[in-house]
């Protein structure tokens, strides 16, 4: 009896030290995670209200860096920001936020539907014109087109009705379009135009001055129309064609 006892007394004593080898571990497993939990990694906190569209390379000063412990940190938090050369914020940024590498897009990103960066060097030009006049309202921002002049008269020096037209320019990129009706700014985000969708659309064109100039001239004193040419299209210059050149 006294030997059964003693067994169960040597087996309640070894598991009780098992137990406390086990609590002791986890409580350091425990004690483990936590401190990894709480390892400070440094990221970039907003400072002030950064606006959409912002380049890169401008954060530099409204953002900086902040000790924040891992487990706080967001996902994408964004630690330096050379990896980020080229990109804007896609969205309003507020103070004291994580910069996350999700808010930092292609700057194409934030371009509306109708609507295409200006090459360096050009300015941009609109015409109000028919349907009819810009391929039957089917052009969009990104196209790019070429520009018909027609004048009725006057085009011949000491002539007083000489009718004439000639394609002006070749691979002129179309920036924005707004349909006939709309209310949409220049610039601003708008549908995509449906064929006579209205009695005129409005296109703007980008174009260098003395192009433009032509462009302008032709509007005020002649008539436009325009082209959709594709990318193989040839880009020779044509002579100007009156109606005896028609008949030809």
């Amino acid at each position: 009896m006294l030997k059964t006892r003693l067994l169960g007394g040597a087996a309640a004593l070894v598991l009780a030290i098992i137990g406390m080898v086990l609590l002791a571990t986890y409580v350091q497993a425990a004690d483990r995670r936590a401190q990894t939990g709480m390892s400070p990694v440094e990221v970039l906190v907003v400072q002030e209200r950064i606006a959409a569209g912002t380049p890169v390379d401008k954060l530099e000063s409204l953002v900086k860096g902040r000790s924040i412990p891992k487990s706080a940190i967001a996902g994408g938090a964004v630690t330096d920001l050379s990896q980020f050369a080229g990109k804007v914020a896609g969205v309003d940024l507020m103070p004291g936020e994580q910069l996350l590498d999700s808010r930092l897009v292609d700057p194409a990103s934030l371009q509306s539907p109708n609507e295409a960066p200006v090459p360096k060097g050009l300015e941009e030009v609109t015409l109000k014109l028919e349907p009819e006049r810009v391929a039957g309202g089917q052009l969009k921002a990104g196209d790019t087109v070429g520009v018909f002049i027609s004048y009725n008269t006057g085009t011949a020096p000491g002539t007083a009705d000489s009718p004439a037209t000639k394609l002006e320019f070749h691979k002129v990129l179309v920036t924005n379009v707004i349909s006939g009706g709309s209310t949409a700014p220049l610039g601003g985000a708008s549908q995509s135009p449906q064929p006579n969708s209205g009695t005129s659309i409005m296109i703007t064109l980008a174009q260098s001055g003395k192009d433009a100039t032509h462009t302008i001239h032709g509007a005020e004193f002649g008539k436009v129309y325009l082209s959709k040419e594709n990318p193989e299209m040839a880009t020779n210059p044509t002579d100007q064609l009156d109606k005896e050149g028609v008949f030809k």
